[in-house]
């Protein structure tokens, strides 16, 4: 490109790692705002990437063009390499989504060795020192081919792999003409780059019947194919997000006048609340959540009428739908159960009619197009005796999980109208379960908090406040290590949170100790360590300092 060279000053030691780019020309600054009165330039935007240019700094200058000029630009090689690469090594998913969805190519082929855009994302984190799961997930939720992987080193996925890659008589399919690029130079650095979480979403991919084309053309044109990601979001719930995207879906295509209910049931700490997020973040959705605990009288929840006293700071819910009057959002009602009988009938004419009234000015509140979540612990024993007494907790086939769906829906909703009484139960269409987490699930949980450990103790040390930094923490044998650390660390009642706290108290607290055991200073400036996390035959966690890399090294 003529707007950017490579500077030459910088080697490319690794075959996935992108140079890095210079400005060309007088010009040697790059700011969204200069889309009003420049073309569109590629190598411009991608020097920008690699200058921390921010996700809305991307969307601000694609603001400036049409989308025909935008995918005209957006899949041109910078130094030979597609442009989409150089978004993906930015490690932000908000860019790599944004730029997919503006036309960059998700299965784009780049670099000598013909190495595909999945895979580049997955080889780039360990040669950058970076967890690069959430961009792989990303990729995967856009449709990235995940047959461009060699089957072995994801399936199965609760496997250490050899140091070298999966055995060659597992290799059955590397002679693919897609995976030409895997080469035995390369397998080794694919086996110590692929993680636990990776190579689960990989193989619940491959597991997962994929939408028809009609079913991608309409969510395409009701703008909902970001629910599709949902599965890439979350570890396990399998029947959860089927049903929740089913569901959402036909509500959609079929416009009613009254607001969607749905009833999210299952124990504490299996994703109902962390699914509601999701589903604001895909749809752009505003979301309010309302804690019910302690809601007592309907004033509790909508706040006085006017002209009683305190009328006029309304409520929370009441300010929120007041303010989404005849637009889409989300009401997300957390531990519905603890609310009393006055305050759920209060919600019955939202939610049948659509309609509400402000207490603050008795001005009409149209709520039609809420979403209504109902959160709820109530009928957990129907879920819980369900699951012990089926195969279902950890399905991945679209198929064999249908079949069980419909039984334990009907046993739900039994549940739901002897819970909450047939005037509310009749307003809710569908109850959507959460399970127990399966064995395996709870392994990948375990390895998703040793993940989020990993990327706190990797940011630079930053006194007073910060004494802990600069750390590379590295897994040895992650399927066996995370194996260890889930035993006996679930507890059903609190889910995800029990093996949270197994990862606090096995490795967090113990890689404290092991950092406040070296002799050096504690300074802004100390030299990159690290440390490998593992489990000896006894099955006990030990942590060990491996080595320092300079700070240079690092970059």
């Amino acid at each position: 490109m003529g707007d950017v060279q490579a500077d030459t000053r910088v080697g490319i030691n690794l075959e996935f790692i992108l140079p890095v780019l210079k400005l060309a020309g007088p010009i040697q600054q790059f700011t969204s705002e200069e889309g009003v009165t420049r073309h569109f330039s590629i190598g411009r935007l991608t020097w920008a990437l690699q200058n921390n240019f921010s996700h809305n700094d991307l969307l601000d200058y694609f603001s400036y063009f049409t989308i025909e000029a935008i995918a005209r630009e957006i899949n041109k090689e910078v130094e030979g390499i597609p442009a989409v690469f150089y978004a993906v090594a930015t490690n932000d998913e908000n860019i790599v989504r944004s730029w997919i969805e503006h036309g960059g190519d998700v299965n784009a082929i780049g670099l000598k060795s013909r190495i595909p855009l999945l895979a580049f994302a997955i080889l780039r984190g360990d040669s950058i020192h970076a967890d690069t799961t959430t961009i792989v997930t990303t990729l995967l939720s856009l449709g990235a081919n995940t047959s461009v992987i060699p089957k072995a080193f994801y399936s199965p996925f609760l496997r250490d792999l050899p140091a070298s890659g999966p055995d060659t008589v597992e290799l059955t399919d590397i002679e693919d003409e897609n995976k030409r690029w895997c080469t035995e130079s390369i397998r080794p650095q694919l086996a110590a780059a692929i993680n636990l979480s990776q190579r689960y979403f990989l193989e619940k991919y491959l597991n997962k019947v994929q939408p028809s084309v009609r079913f991608r053309e309409a969510a395409a044109k009701l703008n909902a194919t970001s629910l599709f990601s949902l599965h890439f979001l979350m570890i396990g719930q399998n029947i959860a997000l089927k049903m929740l995207v089913e569901r959402l879906l036909s509500y959609l295509i079929l416009p009613s006048s009254k607001p969607l209910v749905l009833f999210f049931a299952g124990p504490s700490g299996h994703g109902k609340s962390e699914l509601g997020k999701h589903l604001g973040n895909l749809l752009s959705l505003k979301i309010q959540r309302i804690d019910m605990t302690g809601m007592r009288y309907e004033t509790d929840l909508f706040g006085p009428s006017a002209p009683y006293v305190g009328c006029e700071k309304g409520s929370l819910l009441n300010n929120f739908l007041a303010r989404m009057s005849r637009k889409r959002a989300i009401v997300f009602l957390d531990e519905f159960e603890r609310s009393t009988t006055e305050v759920m009938n209060s919600l019955l004419i939202p939610f049948d009619e659509g309609r509400c009234t402000d207490r603050r000015t008795r001005e009409p509140i149209d709520c039609s197009k809420i979403i209504w979540i109902l959160a709820s612990n109530a009928l957990d024993p129907i879920i819980t005796n369900f699951a012990n007494t089926s195969d279902i907790c950890g399905l991945q086939d679209d198929n064999r999980m249908a079949a069980s769906i419909s039984d334990l829906q009907l046993q739900l909703m039994k549940g739901l109208k002897a819970r909450f009484g047939f005037p509310l139960a009749g307003r809710i269409p569908v109850v959507i379960p959460f399970l127990p987490f399966s064995a395996d699930e709870q392994v990948v949980i375990v390895h998703k908090y040793l993940l989020r450990l990993a990327r706190d103790v990797r940011g630079p040390v930053s006194l007073p406040k910060r004494l802990i930094g600069n750390i590379i923490l590295r897994m040895h044998r992650d399927a066996t290590l995370c194996k260890a650390l889930a035993e006996g660390g679930y507890d059903i009642d609190i889910g995800a949170r029990s093996l949270e706290a197994a990862v606090k108290a096995r490795v967090e607290g113990l890689l404290v100790q092991r950092y406040l055991e070296s002799n050096s200073s504690l300074g802004e400036d100390q030299r990159t360590e690290e440390y490998l996390v593992d489990v000896d035959n006894a099955g006990q966690i030990v942590i060990f300092r491996n080595h320092e890399h300079c700070n240079e090294h690092d970059t």
